[in-house]
């Protein structure tokens, strides 16, 4: 199967304030995302891709078409994935992810909109985000192709010269023993 690049607009992010919003001491541990397909019909989603950048965790909401007649709803598909296995260090700070719909908590068909939580509860990272966002559908089945009679069905290989022992050695060179 092959993948297709879905064109998507990503939002600036949304803080969620963790403390005093006044003081220095208030930090934002939660970000919000949203990415919308302007130029795209409700579709399947098959992969998530991007790179980390001190996020912790991540949960991804997706809206989904419904029916005509019933608005589209909001659907947690990704709970509190771990991005960082202790927030507190740098393992998994920087590292590529892959998301498949496999992975998923709910059926990845008929998207409109994705939101990203992002939670970084460590106090050591200033900042915290993900970048190169790429998102994927399923692309159409490669048609089956054709190939020449001469490569679908392979001359029968030659026989090898059969060994013949003389004095405990084979030799290829003599084909009778008298």
């Amino acid at each position: 199967m092959s993948r297709v690049s879905v064109p998507c607009h990503v939002k600036g992010t949304v803080a969620l304030q963790v403390g005093d919003v006044r003081t220095s001491q208030g930090r934002p541990g939660v970000l919000v995302i949203d990415v919308t397909f302007p130029s795209v019909a409700p579709f399947e989603l098959q992969e998530i891709m991007f790179k980390n950048y001190y996020t912790a965790f991540l949960s991804i909401r997706v809206r989904q078409h419904t029916s005509p007649h019933t608005p589209a709803k909001w659907v947690t598909c990704l709970r509190d994935y771990c991005l960082m296995p202790d927030p507190h260090s740098e393992e998994g700070a920087q590292e590529y992810v892959s998301l498949f719909k496999h992975q998923m908590l709910c059926d990845m068909a008929r998207v409109l909109e994705l939101r990203l939580i992002l939670r970084q509860p460590s106090p050591l990272w200033l900042s915290f985000t993900v970048e190169e966002l790429q998102i994927y559908q399923q692309g159409s089945k490669s048609p089956s192709m054709t190939f020449p009679k001469w490569l679908s069905h392979p001359v029968p290989c030659e026989q090898p010269a059969p060994l013949i022992e003389v004095d405990g050695c084979y030799d290829l060179n003599l084909l009778s023993y008298t």
